[in-house]
Order: structure tokens, then sequence, then C-alpha cells
């Protein structure tokens, strides 16, 4: 069974829905493709979500 703290959980599933919703698109230049991916799977999430926020806090410093 998968533990996770509840702001993890909550953090991972608004990245996803921002995806599914198209919220991304608007950061991708136009010449990328906007279809024809598979949704991102929850370790790939947490990835990115972590690594945005490395980067605020390096940018905060």
């Amino acid at each position: 069974m998968d533990h996770k703290p509840a702001r993890e959980i909550e953090d991972v599933d608004e990245l996803a829905a921002l995806i599914e919703a198209g919220g991304f698109w608007r950061l991708a230049p136009e010449w990328v493709p906007r279809s024809g991916y598979a949704l991102p799977m929850r370790p790939v999430l947490l990835r990115v979500r972590d690594g945005l926020e490395r980067k605020g806090r390096r940018e905060c410093t």
C-alpha cells in the first residue's frame, strides 16, 4: 500500500490535473507537438515537482 504524506499526494495530483487540463502547454514553444504523449506516471510527477522545488529554492537564495 502507498503511504505518502497528504501534502505530497495533493501536490502530485495538482500537477497531474494541470497537465491534463493543458496548463503545461502555455510554457512550451508553439513548435512542440501537442498530442501523442502518454500521461506521466506518479514517479515522473514526483521528480518534476522535486526539481521545480529545488529550482525555486535556488532562485530565492
